[in-house]
C-alpha cells in the first residue's frame, strides 16, 4: 500500500487549467466515485479549492496506481498527459503526509498562514467519509493534518498578520475605487463557507447593506440573518446587481452565474462603476463582463497578483520543522499498520490453540471448583501472553524501522495465517 498526492496549484498552474481541473461541489460525490473504481485506487479524497487541486489516494501497486490518478487528472482537464506532466506535482507515503500537513497549515496558500485553508481540509474529509472513499488511512491522514494545522497556529507566529483571499480581494476593490467600502451596497452571491467570510468582513467594514443570493433560500437567509442583512430571491439576481456598487461571488457552480447578458441587463444605463470580484475556482462570472464600459473585474488571477509571496524566515523553519515531525510520525503509524493484522492473527491462532486445548482436557477439568478453573485460565492465557510479547515487541519495533515486512510474512507462512 502508498499514500499518493497528485495535483496542481497556483504554484504550478495558472487559473484557466485550474478552472478545468476543479471539481464544484455538487459533483465532488460523483468524481469521487469514479477515483475509487480505479484498479489499483483503495481509498480517496479530493481536495478543490481556489488555490489547488489535489488528489489523495492510498494505492496498491505504486507505479500503476500513480499513472491511473494522473490519467484521470489529464482527462479531467482535457489535457494531454505528456503537457499535464509538465505543471503537476507528486508525492508519496511520508512526503504526501507532510504536503497534506503543510496544505492545512497555510504554509502552501498564496497567503501564507490563511486559515480558511484548514476548513476546507475538513470538508473535503467529511465528504469523502460520507461517500466511503476515505477510510482508515486518510481518515487518520486528514484528522492529523487538522491538528497539525491547530499545532502551528498555536505554536507558532505562523498566522501573525495573515490574511485571507477575501481580505485581499475586498482590499484591491477598494483601491480600484478610491475609497472605503463603508456606506457602499454589496452583494455576496454565494453562502458558502467563503460567502460567510466574505459576509463577515463586510460587517466589520460597516457597509450599508449586505444582499445575500445563493441557490439554497435557507443558506442565503441564514447568512443574511447573521449580518443583519438581506435575502435575493433567486429570481432577482439581476436586480440585486444593479442596487449593488460591489459584486462578491463565491460559489461552487461549474459554469458562470454572471454571464455576459445578465451583468448586461444589469448594468444598462448605469453611469456609477460596478465592482466584481470573483473569488471561484471555476469562475463565477464570464470573463467577458470585463469589456462592458462600467464594470471593473477582479478575479483569482488578479487576487494572486497582489499577495505576498515572500513570506520567510524563522517562523517557516519553525512551521516546516512541525510538518516534518508530524509526517515521521504519520509514517510510522503506517508502518505499524501493516503489522497489525498479522499481530492480530497471531494471537488469535494462539488463542485458539489454547482455547482448544482446554477443551481437549475437559473432562479431566471437570471435577475442579470456580476458583480452580479461573486459575488455570488465568494461568494459560498468561503463557500465551507471554510468549508472545517479546516477538510482537519486537516486529513493533521494526515496524519503526521499516524493516517488517519480511518478518510478518514469514509469521504468517509458519503459522499458516
Amino acid at each position: 500500500m502508498s499514500l499518493l498526492v497528485v495535483g496542481c496549484n497556483h504554484h504550478s498552474a495558472d487559473l484557466a487549467l485550474l478552472e478545468r481541473l476543479a471539481v464544484p461541489g455538487d459533483e465532488l460525490p460523483k468524481a469521487l466515485r469514479s477515483l475509487s473504481d480505479l484498479e489499483h485506487v483503495s481509498e480517496v479524497a479530493f481536495l478543490s479549492t481556489c488555490n489547488r487541486v489535489e488528489v489523495y489516494a492510498t494505492v496498491t501497486r505504486f507505479h500503476p496506481g500513480l499513472a491511473e490518478l494522473r490519467g484521470w487528472l489529464a482527462e479531467r482537464g482535457d489535457i494531454h498527459p505528456q503537457d499535464l506532466d509538465e505543471v503537476q506535482y507528486s508525492y508519496h507515503d511520508d512526503r504526501a503526509a507532510a504536503h497534506l500537513f503543510g496544505v492545512a497549515g497555510g504554509l502552501d496558500s498564496m497567503i501564507v498562514g490563511e486559515q480558511q485553508i484548514a476548513v476546507q481540509v475538513r470538508h473535503a474529509m467529511e465528504v469523502a467519509r460520507q461517500e466511503g472513499t476515505a477510510r482508515r488511512v486518510l481518515q487518520r491522514l486528514f484528522g492529523q493534518a487538522v491538528n497539525v494545522g491547530r499545532r502551528l497556529r498555536a505554536e507558532t507566529a505562523i498566522t501573525d498578520g495573515a490574511s485571507s483571499m477575501v481580505d485581499v480581494g475586498l482590499d484591491a476593490v477598494r483601491t480600484r475605487a478610491g475609497a472605503p467600502l463603508a456606506g457602499r451596497r454589496v452583494a455576496v452571491v454565494g453562502a458558502g463557507a467563503v460567502g460567510a467570510l466574505t459576509a463577515d468582513r463586510l460587517a466589520e467594514l460597516e457597509v450599508a447593506q449586505v444582499d445575500v443570493w445563493n441557490r439554497s433560500h435557507d443558506k442565503a437567509r441564514r447568512l443574511a440573518e447573521r449580518v443583519d442583512g438581506s435575502v435575493v430571491p433567486r429570481d432577482q439576481l439581476t436586480t440585486a446587481i444593479a442596487a449593488a456598487d460591489v459584486v462578491v461571488c463565491t460559489t461552487g457552480a461549474a459554469e458562470p452565474i454572471l454571464d455576459l447578458e445578465l451583468v448586461s441587463s444589469a448594468v444598462a444605463g448605469r453611469s456609477r462603476p460596478l465592482f466584481l470580484l470573483d473569488l471561484a475556482v471555476p469562475r463565477n462570472v464570464a470573463p467577458e463582463c470585463a469589456e462592458l464600459p462600467t464594470v471593473e473585474l477582479l478575479d483569482v488571477a488578479s487576487v494572486r497578483e497582489l499577495t505576498d509571496r515572500g513570506t520567510t524566515g524563522e517562523v517557516i523553519v519553525q512551521a516546516r520543522a512541525i510538518v516534518d515531525e508530524e509526517a515521521e510520525r504519520f509514517l510510522a503509524w503506517t508502518r505499524a499498520s501493516l503489522v497489525e493484522p498479522t499481530i492480530r492473527d497471531v494471537r488469535a491462532h494462539a488463542e485458539a490453540v489454547r482455547q482448544a486445548e482446554l477443551d481437549r482436557l475437559a473432562a479431566k477439568l471437570s471435577t475442579l471448583d470456580d476458583k480452580q478453573r479461573a486459575a488455570v485460565e488465568s494461568l494459560t492465557r498468561g503463557i500465551v501472553n507471554t510468549l508472545l510479547h517479546d516477538p510482537t515487541v519486537r516486529l513493533k519495533e521494526l515496524a519503526d524501522r521499516g524493516d517488517a515486512q519480511q518478518h510478518a510474512d514469514a509469521l504468517r507462512d509458519l503459522f499458516d495465517l
